[in-house]
């Protein structure tokens, strides 16, 4: 997975964060993560400047709100998160948060872009009401406290709890979030045939309505427009292209329906917020580090 993207970070000193993450630079570190495809967790008391955005990145975000209340940033929209709510930031795209009261108190999750975490994907970030919000912030809190621990730790225990907690805190949740399924597949097959000719007519024919019918499904279910929808899934599967190195930037552009490489760099920059090679450079210079020349002596 491809961990190029922009980032806005502002945490001043008056937060206090506990964390657990899968990688070695995380201290402390659970490998046992990976089983489950998070990539990084943790509990929040923020205070002060608090300010996070990120565009791009291939993660889902979950927050979990105990007390206070946070404000959500997708794109233009903002979204309060209070207390005994949860907030899904799907991967991608313009996501972000910051501390709206005095004192926010939260759990939160980065969930890898991965078929187990397929519920949570979709164009726009949500919140809904949960239960027990507290009793996930403070599993989550021993979690971490466990996972420094060198000798006789719990962690193996607190992280089976964790997940106990948020999949059935996630249960209650997407039945609130729910789509109809028909209406995401019918999108989700463009993400594997890109360069089609994708006419919204001709979906909306598929789906058994008219297109104006159609387009009102759209933003009221999947909150954009048809166009949009396809267009989402075409760049999605442009920076997978990229940033599996196979691929110039010429080639991804045919290879998602696009004519014109200038039409498709304006295009990838306004979704992502940086141009497609810059992606494809990023990758080779990870191939060279991993795979570096040999000279002979």
């Amino acid at each position: 997975m491809s961990m190029i993207y922009q980032e806005l970070f502002e945490v001043g000193p008056e937060t206090q964060q506990m964390s657990v993450g899968v990688r070695a630079f995380h201290h402390p570190q659970l490998t046992s993560l990976a089983e489950h495809h998070i990539h990084f967790m943790g509990v929040s008391e923020a205070r002060g400047q608090f300010h996070i955005e990120r565009m791009g990145a291939p993660f889902h975000i979950l927050l979990i709100g105990v007390e206070g209340q946070g404000d959500i940033i997708d794109g233009e929209r903002r979204l309060t998160l209070g207390p005994n709510q949860l907030a899904v930031l799907p991967a991608y795209g313009h996501r972000g948060f910051q501390r709206r009261s005095e004192h926010w108190r939260f759990a939160w999750f980065l969930l890898d872009d991965a078929p187990y975490w397929n519920k949570l994907a979709g164009p726009d970030a949500s919140v809904v009401s949960v239960q027990y919000a507290h009793n996930l912030f403070y599993a989550l809190h021993t979690l971490c406290f466990e996972a420094r621990i060198k000798q006789q730790s719990q962690a193996g225990s607190a992280l089976q709890l964790v997940m106990t907690l948020l999949q059935r805190m996630l249960n209650g949740a997407v039945q609130s979030m729910a789509l109809p399924d028909r209406l995401q597949q019918l999108f989700s097959g463009i993400f594997y045939a890109p360069a089609q000719s994708w006419r919204v007519d001709v979906l909306a024919q598929q789906y058994g309505v008219s297109a104006a019918h159609f387009q009102r499904l759209c933003l009221k279910y999947l909150g954009a427009t048809p166009q949009q929808l396809i267009i989402q899934q075409r760049m999605q599967r442009a920076h997978q292209l990229l940033s599996s190195g196979n691929h110039s930037v010429s080639d991804v552009a045919i290879m998602v329906g696009y004519e014109e490489i200038a039409s498709f760099s304006r295009r990838f920059r306004s979704h992502f917020g940086l141009p497609p090679g810059e992606i494809s450079r990023a990758q080779h210079r990870k191939c060279a580090d991993t795979h570096p020349s040999v000279t002979p002596n």
